[in-house]
C-alpha cells in the first residue's frame, strides 16, 4: 500500500505566464509566487482565454491552488489554479 496523498491549499500571485513548447505541442504555465514565501511554482494552465477571447489569467492576479503530495519518490503536483478574487485584476 502506498503512502497517503496529502492535499494542501495555497494562495499566491502570478509573476509571469510562459509558453513552453515541446516539439509541436505548446502549453502555458503560470509562474506563481506563494504568499508564504516558498519558491515559485509553475502551474499548467489550459486554454488561457474566455469565450470572448480575453485572457483568463494575467500577471499580478491573486490565485488559489491545490498541491498534492505523496510518498514513494513522487514529486508534489500543483493543480486547480483559480483566481482568488482578493487583489485580482479584472479585465
Amino acid at each position: 500500500m502506498g503512502a497517503p496523498i496529502i492535499k494542501t491549499s495555497g494562495q499566491g500571485t502570478i509573476s509571469a505566464i510562459r509558453d513552453v513548447k515541446v516539439e509541436s505541442l505548446s502549453t502555458k504555465f503560470a509562474m506563481v509566487m506563494p504568499d508564504d514565501g516558498c519558491c515559485t511554482l509553475a502551474i499548467r494552465i489550459g486554454p488561457n482565454m474566455t469565450a470572448e477571447g480575453n485572457a483568463c489569467f494575467l500577471v499580478g492576479d491573486a490565485v488559489r491552488y491545490t498541491m498534492t503530495s505523496g510518498g514513494d519518490g513522487v514529486p508534489p503536483r500543483v493543480h486547480d489554479l483559480e483566481k482568488s478574487g482578493v487583489g485580482s485584476r479584472t479585465t
